[in-house]
């Protein structure tokens, strides 16, 4: 253990649904933990320029969005352009990673949902 810290200055914070202005976070860079502490402390100091700090939420499971359905394949195209919008949609929801799920389809529409998600960069 380094006892190593992180300090995030000039932040406002996302507190119980509340953006809290002029915060300080310290985070353990061994643990992860976040220390409730004021004043600098050691370690590295990030100034975040009055940014927000808010927890990022994982989608475990979404078979699509906004009118768009992850078996929905016409085109490698369009397929990859339609991921990309759910991708930039999703943060404003506090979501910050999403696991596309596939129900059951017949084995072809898979292959091609399948193969045509190993060629989209996201």
């Amino acid at each position: 253990m380094s006892g190593w810290f992180t300090s995030f200055l000039n932040c406002r914070l996302c507190r119980n649904g509340e953006i809290v202005e002029g915060e300080q976070l310290v985070v353990s860079d061994d643990t992860g933990d976040i220390l409730h502490r004021t004043g600098y402390i050691g370690g590295d100091a990030v100034d975040v320029e009055d940014g927000i700090i808010a927890p990022g939420f994982l989608e475990l499971q979404t078979n699509g969005l906004r009118g768009f359905h992850f078996t929905n394949f016409q085109d490698e195209t369009s397929y990859a352009k339609k991921i990309d919008e759910v991708a930039k949609y999703l943060p404003s929801t506090g979501v910050t990673g999403f696991y596309p799920t596939i129900p059951t389809v017949e084995s072809g529409e898979f292959q091609k949902v399948r193969m045509s998600a190993f060629s989209v960069n996201t």
